[in-house]
């Protein structure tokens, strides 16, 4: 896909290869439709946590909270740039979405300081894992996850799950919800759509085996962090 021309009205095109994004700990209360109390509950799960403060300001609060992501194998050089540059592509394709995306009087994105400021703080609390050796942040890659069963009382998986349904087939969505139900009790996926505003096709087939393994689903309709129509949020327990 090409970055730097502006799509016609109404033709969208995906945001491309998946993104470390650094999302602030507010949109997942939003997103997620969660309260603080919701997060001191019990140890929360975020994956994949990419550049955000989420799980380090859950703890900050008094909760325990774990994220996993592939890119936290990086070194801290090469995992800076690796968001740096996600923030740069992603900056630049909202340029081609003027319909969906807000900006400032210079034509900068809206949220691109945002995730500037919370990917500081992340990076700086990786730094501080890293030094201490306490297992906060982990490098692991869905479907397959380091944790034993009922690990977690609350998993959220935000922007990966039907984000990147272009890029990842019905079995591997599949998987990782069954993964993700193994470790927790609570899954919460968000948005219901790819990265050009398309709903994921498959959901109903997803949800219907699902609701055959003895998981309830629910969806909750939650306002846009960033675009007002990635609006909807599956909830899923296990039965």
């Amino acid at each position: 896909m090409t970055h730097d021309s502006v799509t016609a009205p109404g033709e969208r095109t995906t945001v491309g290869p998946v993104l470390i994004s650094a999302r602030p700990y507010a949109n997942y209360l939003t997103q997620f439709a969660l309260t603080d109390a919701d997060l001191l509950a019990g140890p929360v799960l975020d994956c994949p946590g990419g550049a955000s403060d989420f799980a380090a300001e859950v703890r900050a609060r008094g909760g325990q909270a774990v994220s996993v992501d592939p890119s936290y194998g990086l070194e801290a050089a090469e995992l800076t740039a690796a968001i740096d540059a996600g923030r740069e592509r992603v900056s630049t394709w909202t340029r081609t979405q003027p319909d969906r995306y807000s900006f400032d009087e210079n034509g900068v994105w809206e949220h691109a300081p945002v995730w500037e400021a919370t990917a500081r703080r992340f990076l700086d609390d990786l730094a501080r894992d890293r030094a201490e050796g306490t297992g906060h942040y982990r490098d692991a890659l869905l479907p397959e996850l380091p944790f034993a069963d009922d690990s977690f009382a609350l998993a959220v998986s935000g922007f990966l799950l039907f984000t990147y349904a272009d890029q990842f087939d019905n079995a591997f969505h599949l998987a990782a919800v069954r993964e993700l139900l193994r470790v927790a009790a609570e899954v919460r996926l968000h948005p219901l759509s790819d990265s050009s505003g398309v709903p994921y096709p498959d959901l109903d087939t997803l949800l219907g085996i699902l609701s055959a393994e003895g998981v309830t689903a629910r969806v909750l309709v939650v306002p846009g962090t960033s675009d007002p129509r990635e609006n909807r949020t599956l909830v899923l327990t296990r039965g």
